[in-house]
């Protein structure tokens, strides 16, 4: 028995419907793809400006190392026992350490070192363009130090470990299985030893 192949012309209404859902299931899986990572590309942007932050301030705490105790409290921005900042104060810090236009210089002896630490902290974490609280979304700030002498009035004696650590909000879900959306970096060092 022979088939006839003039009426084997063309596909049928099925075989095109079979096709368009087999493409409109792949491109859902690209689709999806894409936005996962855009959301990986916008989590690794946030943890480099936070990377990038707690180094900077790392760095100030370093070359400020008679005020390392003002970074921890009494600088106007810590305002619980765990030293976390999570808002910028309402009004602004003393400038009397500001970097001044055109290189002028401060006048000497007023611009004490625990005014460099609370002008450092106002620039890390509420700094325009710059800052935690400008960078990164629901970002907050915990300063925190392993005191190595607990007998002594410092809350951080020379030689003690401190740690910078950044949370935000990601865009993920969850990425410490913590019930929350958030994501950190912490950052311990020892200011004055070399890095």
């Amino acid at each position: 028995m022979s088939i006839s192949l003039r009426f084997q012309q063309g596909a049928t209404l099925l075989e095109v419907m079979i096709a368009a859902i087999i493409i409109g299931i792949g491109l859902l899986g690209i689709a999806s793809l894409q936005v996962k990572a855009m959301q990986g590309s916008t989590d690794a942007e946030f943890r480099a400006k936070a990377t990038d932050l707690a180094w900077a301030l790392a760095d100030r705490i370093r070359a400020n190392l008679p005020a390392d105790n003002s970074y921890l409290a009494g600088n106007g921005y810590t305002t619980d026992p765990q030293n976390t900042i999570s808002t910028c104060p309402t009004a602004a810090a003393p400038s009397v350490c500001s970097a001044v236009p055109g290189g002028a210089t401060v006048a000497q002896g007023t611009c004490t070192a625990a005014n460099i630490a609370s002008e450092d902290i106002e620039q890390i974490f509420c700094g325009t363009d710059f800052g935690i609280n400008d960078q990164l979304p629901g970002g907050t700030l915990t300063l925190t130090c392993a005191d190595i002498d607990t007998t002594d009035a410092d809350a951080c004696t020379t030689g003690s470990e401190m740690t910078i650590t950044i949370t935000w909000q990601t865009r993920e879900d969850d990425p410490f299985n913590t019930g929350s959306n958030t994501d950190r970096i912490v950052m311990p060092f020892i200011p004055g030893a070399a890095q």
